[in-house]
This record gives C-alpha cells, sequence and structure tokens, in this order.
C-alpha cells in the first residue's frame, strides 16, 4: 500500500539519514518515510526554506537521493528504489517536464525533423518519455553517454 509510513531497517536508516541532513542546514523541517509505488521508498521533507535541499537544477536533491538509496541498500541487504522529495519539489519538476516533452513533440511534428532535448537525469527522461508514449505520431529515444544523456524527439515514420 502506498502511501502509509513505512517500516524496516531502510526506512529506519532513511528518516535517520533525512533529519541528520535537515539538521545539519539549520532546516526546522518535518521528516517522513512513506512506502512507494512498487516496494519503494519515498523520504519527504517539508517545511521552511527546504529549497536547500533541492539545489540548482535539483543536483543537490538528486545527490542526496542517489545517497539515500546506497544506505537504504545496505541497511536491507537489497537494492530498493528511493525518491527523495522536499516541499513537492518532484511534482512540481514533473510538471514542467511533460510541458516541455509536449512542446517538444508539437515542433517535431510541425517541422517534421527530430527535437534534441537538453542532457537530464534518468528520471526526467523516463518521466519525457512516459509523456509521449502515447502521443500520436511521435516516437521517443535517449541517446549519448551519462551524464550527457539526452532524449530526441521525433515524427514516427
Amino acid at each position: 500500500m502506498t502511501g502509509q509510513a513505512a517500516q524496516g531497517p531502510g526506512a529506519s536508516a532513511l528518516a535517520e539519514v533525512l533529519r541528520a541532513v535537515a539538521d545539519a542546514l539549520g532546516l526546522d523541517a518535518r521528516v517522513e518515510v512513506l512506502e512507494g509505488p512498487e516496494g519503494s521508498l519515498i523520504g519527504r521533507v517539508d517545511g521552511e526554506d527546504v529549497s536547500a535541499l533541492v539545489g540548482r537544477d535539483g543536483e543537490t536533491i538528486d545527490a542526496l537521493q542517489f545517497l539515500c538509496a546506497q544506505i537504504v541498500s545496505r541497511a536491507e541487504g537489497e537494492r530498493r528504489r528511493v525518491v527523495i522529495d522536499a516541499g513537492d519539489y518532484r511534482a512540481r519538476r514533473a510538471e514542467r517536464l511533460e510541458r516541455l516533452a509536449v512542446r517538444a513533440a508539437q515542433e517535431a511534428l510541425e517541422h517534421g525533423e527530430e527535437i534534441e532535448l537538453d542532457a537530464m537525469a534518468p528520471h526526467d527522461r523516463r518521466i519525457i518519455h512516459l509523456a509521449l508514449k502515447d502521443y500520436p505520431g511521435i516516437v521517443t529515444r535517449s541517446e549519448g553517454e551519462e551524464p550527457h544523456r539526452r532524449v530526441i524527439v521525433e515524427p514516427a515514420e
């Protein structure tokens, strides 16, 4: 069940790390760890000035998410997907990326050529691909090497 408070060694370790980071940044924040889809963990940090956790273009929150995933994996002895969110950043980011995807699809159809988006993190590329999965007349693909991998949006043949 998603949205319920998570239990277990991974959830405890995640809560401890997020609390320590929030405290170290001097944030007056609430930390919660929830069960996510498909057995994932969602670590949420809410409160004033949590934008410090997001950083420029989400770089800080992405790095924190990577580290938290490693910590949870060690605590549980197996890999588990971890998503870290601060002040609903992930939802706002997903909305922006979905709008970008639609604009790119419209432009690709209008001009009949591929549109190359800026390099982005794997989870951001996934949002673009899913947003355009059923878009009529459009296909997407990723190309390049990390960390410079980008999404190509183009008319279907």
